[in-house]
């Protein structure tokens, strides 16, 4: 094997390591937020479509469908309606797909943060519509659901006025 060979070799083994690392396995997403609330409310947040569908924002809606069922509108083109059944465990939430357990899901985990500061809320995403949850658009959720239990609204830009008079 020449030094080439090797060379070549070690840089596909380095951007196979970087990829995964990047994109995850199987595609999967994951983001990380530290919310200044207790994680009772901050768990509790997680469990209400409307307050979902508010920090979902452009991206989509969800809907309630029975008891612990929800209906996820992911805004595409064409968008993509996803049922979904929650469940949860000691270390968090998910969100999946009722008959492939395995398949695309939500998984929201929470620890308490160090020294008093609220709760650490990982999420790892494997959608149906990888295009749609893309890292940003997982990190803006993240972002929207910490602004609005920190601070009871979500930042906008819209409408923001342009501080001009309305003759101009």
């Amino acid at each position: 094997m020449s030094i080439v060979d090797k060379t070549v070799g070690t840089a596909v083994q380095g951007l196979n390591t970087l990829a995964s690392t990047v994109f995850g396995s199987k595609g999967q997403r994951t983001q990380a937020i530290t919310i200044e609330r207790p994680r009772a409310e901050v768990e509790r947040f997680w469990h209400d479509p409307e307050q979902l569908s508010r920090v979902l924002g452009t991206v989509g809606e969800v809907r309630p469908r029975g008891s612990d069922g929800y209906t996820w509108v992911l805004h595409a083109d064409p968008d993509v309606e996803w049922e979904t059944t929650l469940s949860t465990d000691a270390d968090g939430l998910r969100f999946s797909t009722a008959d492939d357990p395995d398949g695309p899901h939500i998984r929201l985990t929470f620890a308490e943060a160090p020294a008093d500061r609220g709760t650490e809320v990982t999420a790892l995403v494997a959608a149906p519509a990888p295009g749609i949850l893309t890292d940003a658009a997982v990190f803006k959720v993240l972002y929207r659901a910490r602004a609005l239990l920190q601070t009871g609204e979500i930042p906008t830009l819209q409408p923001q006025p342009a501080a001009r008079d309305a003759d101009r």
